[in-house]
């Protein structure tokens, strides 16, 4: 963690709420897409986003970062948005579909832009995955499969499936944290 970070974290600790809010606009617009390109839904990732920045103030006097805050915040967006589409998927089986396009038609200039950005960025990055790889993410994220039942239809096993996931969420969280550094 840089200096200026270990300093801004003891000022959101003492309760600056000042620290805090630029915070939360270095980082909000990213989080924002990374989550929406993760669970799918404006609505859902901007929930997510908030919860993690309101969990920052709550929890700021015991806080402990190592890293930096990027990466805090960007793990922590993602863990947010995987207990969501587990929960969703178990609670909504017929609900969960993937409409960024109606939601991006209310959508201000700059965040149409910023995500049409990120949509390219995450195609271009699943388009340089293996094609297992990418099939594998394919049909947990868009066809919403269960490992189990895309280790059943390609006749691999689970723990296949399971690193093959693993490798196509680092290329997204490498690609998500090379954007941000822009």
């Amino acid at each position: 963690m840089v200096l200026n970070e270990q300093y801004q974290l003891r000022k959101i600790q003492s309760g600056d709420i000042t620290s805090f809010e630029k915070l939360f606009h270095r980082f909000y617009s990213g989080l924002f897409g990374y989550a929406q390109s993760l669970v799918g839904k404006g609505e859902i990732a901007e929930e997510i986003v908030q919860d993690v920045f309101y969990n920052v103030w709550k929890n700021r006097e015991s806080l402990k970062i190592t890293k930096s805050w990027q990466s805090y915040l960007y793990r922590a967006v993602y863990n947010n948005s995987m207990m969501f589409l587990r929960k969703s998927r178990r609670e909504f089986p017929f609900e969960f579909g993937i409409t960024p396009e109606h939601e991006m038609e209310t959508a201000d200039p700059s965040q149409l832009m910023q995500y049409n950005e990120l949509s390219e960025l995450v195609s271009r990055t699943l388009e340089a995955l293996p094609e297992r790889t990418r099939e594998i993410f394919r049909l947990n994220r868009q066809e919403g499969l269960k490992y189990t039942e895309i280790a059943d239809r390609l006749s691999i096993s689970v723990k296949t499936v399971e690193a093959n996931m693993g490798k196509a969420l680092k290329a997204l969280r490498n690609s998500m944290e090379k954007y941000e550094h822009q």
